[in-house]
């Protein structure tokens, strides 16, 4: 395979890169590549390595492109996926490439300046503080925060218009940005020890938050559409949640192993910089007695739309602070080193600084404050024993996977339920999500909620499961005295968080080329290599078939962005894990775990070479980021998509157009009723429960009842056996019922009391 992929280029035209398949490479290929990297360029002729820029970070964007609630370009019911935003920075400025769903890659974006620490493609705003844009003529808007040279204390964000070219506003802070996020309500700054908010409109400040949890290199943000998410410096127990971590947080025998032995060896290098500053008669640090005033592991969560100000939680009896959503312990006796929330908003996965486990927790909010509010640990997804540092946190659309990203170059992908409870078969095998247990199971005997929750039919874990003890965070005296409540969620007893592991792993290749620094020749520094993930639909549908079906993915493919320069998609293929006796798959049972295969389908060379032209600003009206921009903006497609009819997926029991010969009927009533079309259907239907009995009536004053023995089901009548309406009528008149009329049936649903 060529090292690079195809592209289509014309004289000062983007690239366009077409998608190759993936094959792998055998010893002798692998040999090969190893003697090209040793090998001076001197004496070999092949294209130099040095002929691509440098990649320093890497991540995927969410804007108007890709806005599958506001672009009317987006189609998911004709088949047109929104595309993927692939963000490159490199040494000397950035590249911005769009995956359609043809597979292309299409070169948006390229310039070529000076280094960039962060920058960000602004969706076009949602006006919810009254005001309007003041940038709706300049947009798409691009935030570019510069990395700061040696011995400057300041850094500045610069706004630019895509569409004109020009610099609309400037920012700058007297700390070193370490983040750019933003959603259609605000943008946002994470610096060292602050973080400030800016409302997206006017791009003026809102609020800041300062009471961020200290940090090196990193201070660990969560944007939602509404919510943000931050380390905070210490438990407030007047604003303490219910619930959070639990568990013991013990660690493995092996982490505990390399734990310790990393700790000698820190010990032994203080021990060493003491004795080398006293003969230099140099004062030591005190970081170790301001430590002992945070707490690290805590994690506050606040409202974007009702704060504003200066944020700090902090012990005020007064009352509940304004905008704060929960405030909680997330990790024990480690800080938070990195969150992600779910598309929903209500799921938060943290990691810290060790890497070992993440934990997935769900946001149960109470209009009274956060100390009414709940937060229930889900599960403690286990990376491993090793320390390894966040690179990239994503999930699905329907919160069924996440993918976890560190920078030893692996991708870990964890099955995950919105609700929580073990993963099987049922769970992460079909479409679309499946409920959770209902009072359906037990009336149609299918489960007994009251004894031990079968991994089939109820996905939760028992009510009556133990709560893991909270380390070392007590209880706070306005939670004591909640009793035991199995309806209301944001009361005890709360779900025990279930260990997960990895069900898959993608490790990138590491050649000479990927540990080394370029042109200098120096070692690659940890905190460089790019690696970023995304969830997405299938592109590689073209190399697998020639003709797109209409069969639905159960998972999303995978993306992954390698700092080899190549974006690979993975297909994702959930099955039954094997047994040891051999079951056919009609008669697995749906409490049988899982395991995922992944398998490299397509790939894209996307890194820039040096001497491939620049895409500045001011962009044609052709390019995608215009297009998409217009389009929200004004609620205009512009494109014409075909009539090609709406592409529903019902189950085999569902109601389906062959109950109506009116095409244009089943389009006017598929709104109405699409909880009941677009639904994965049970094993058995809610009406054969036995609480339903069915009837039918005439213009007469007389009912007939239908049971499953009755004898009308035979071609009989009551009258021929004697009895009387009126007498199987008054055997039911005291009984509380609910009566649907349903084409000339009765359907009558008896409410056990």
């Amino acid at each position: 395979m060529s090292a690079d992929s195809p592209r289509k280029l014309a004289k000062n035209s983007p690239a366009l890169v077409r998608a190759q398949q993936v094959s792998d490479k055998s010893i002798l290929e692998s040999v090969v590549d190893f003697f090209q990297d040793v090998v001076p360029q001197a004496y070999s002729t092949l294209p130099k390595a040095d002929d691509k820029d440098k990649i320093l970070w890497a991540q995927f964007e969410n804007c108007d492109p890709n806005d599958i609630s506001s672009n009317p370009d987006i189609s998911l019911n004709t088949g047109v996926s929104p595309p993927l935003l692939l963000t490159l920075a490199y040494t000397n400025g950035i590249q911005l490439w769009s995956i359609t769903h043809s597979g292309d890659a299409q070169e948006v974006l390229s310039t070529r300046q000076g280094p960039v620490q962060a920058c960000k493609i602004l969706p076009n705003p949602v006006p919810v503080y009254e005001v309007g844009d003041y940038f709706k003529s300049k947009r798409p808007l691009v935030a570019l925060a510069e990395m700061s040279g040696a011995g400057v204390s300041y850094s500045s964000v610069r706004f630019m218009s895509l569409k004109t070219g020009e610099e609309v506003h400037k920012i700058t802070f007297q700390q070193k940005i370490l983040s750019v996020l933003c959603n259609k309500r605000v943008v946002l700054f994470a610096l060292k020890d602050l973080i400030v908010c800016y409302e997206a409109c006017r791009i003026e400040e809102k609020f800041r938050i300062t009471s961020c949890y200290p940090c090196t290199n990193t201070n660990p943000v969560a944007l939602g559409s509404r919510w943000l998410a931050y380390a905070d410096q210490r438990l407030v127990p007047v604003h303490q949640s219910c619930g959070g971590m639990t568990g013991d947080g013990s660690q493995s025998y092996a982490a505990t192993v390399i734990s310790a032995a990393k700790t000698i060896t820190k010990g032994l290098t203080m021990f060493g910089e003491t004795v080398a500053n006293s003969f230099k008669k140099a004062p030591t640090s005190s970081s170790s007695t301001t430590d002992n005033r945070y707490t690290p592991g805590i994690v506050t969560i606040v409202d974007t739309k009702t704060i504003q100000g200066q944020v700090c939680v902090e012990d005020d009896d007064e009352g509940e602070g304004v905008g704060l959503i929960a405030h909680f312990p997330a990790h024990a006796n480690q800080p938070v080193a990195a969150m992600q929330f779910d598309p929903s908003g209500t799921l938060l996965l943290t990691a810290c600084t060790m890497g070992h486990n993440f934990h997935v927790f769900r946001i149960m909010v109470h209009p009274l404050g956060s100390s009414q509010g709940a937060i229930h640990h889900l599960y403690t997804l286990h990376r491993g024993d090793t320390t390894a540092r966040i690179a990239d946190i994503t999930f699905t659309l329907d919160s069924r996977w996440v993918a976890v990203s560190t920078l030893h170059g692996t991708t870990h992908v964890f099955p995950i339920t919105p609700y929580g409870g073990p993963i099987t078969l049922r769970t992460h095998t079909s479409v679309g999500v499946v409920n959770k247990s209902s009072r359906f199971h037990k009336s149609a005997g299918l489960d007994d909620l009251g004894g031990k929750a079968s991994g089939r039919h109820s996905p939760l874990a028992p009510s009556s499961s133990p709560v893991g003890r909270r380390e070392s965070y007590g209880v706070p005296a306005n939670q004591s005295s909640l009793n035991n409540n199995y309806h209301n969620p944001r009361l005890p007893p709360y779900p025990h968080a279930i260990t997960v592991n990895p069900l898959v792993q993608i490790k990138q290749p590491v050649t000479l080329a990927s540990v080394t620094g370029g042109t200098q020749g120096q070692s690659l520094q940890t905190e460089s290599m790019c690696l970023a993930a995304c969830f997405g639909a299938q592109r590689s549908w073209f190399m697998s078939a020639g003709i797109k079906t209409d069969n639905r993915q159960i998972v999303d493919s995978l993306y992954v962005m390698g700092w080899n320069g190549y974006l690979v998609e993975y297909f994702l293929d959930p099955h039954a894990r094997t047994l040891p006796v051999p079951i056919s798959s009609d008669k697995l049972p749906d409490d049988v775990p899982v395991e995922v295969s992944a398998v490299p389908r397509v790939q894209w060379m996307v890194q820039r070479s040096k001497t491939s032209v620049e895409v500045k600003a001011p962009l044609p009206s052709y390019n995608p980021l215009i297009q998409a921009t217009d389009a929200v903006l004004y609620q205009q497609p512009t494109v014409v998509l075909k009539d090609v009819g709406l592409h529903r997926y019902d189950s085999d029991t569902s109601l389906s157009s062959d109950h109506s010969s009116n095409k244009d009927d089943i389009e006017d009533q598929w709104l109405s009723q699409v909880e009941i079309i677009t639904h994965l259907g049970p094993h058995r239907r809610l009406w054969m429960g036995p609480q339903f009995s069915f009837k039918t009536y005439q213009n007469t004053q007389e009912t007939l009842v239908l049971s499953s023995n009755s004898s009308s089901l035979l071609g009989e009548s009551p009258e021929t056996h004697g009895i009387r309406t009126e007498d199987i009528m008054s055997e039911e008149v005291d009984l509380q019922s609910l009566r649907y009329s349903m084409g000339g049936i009765l359907l009558s649903y008896t409410v056990v009391v």
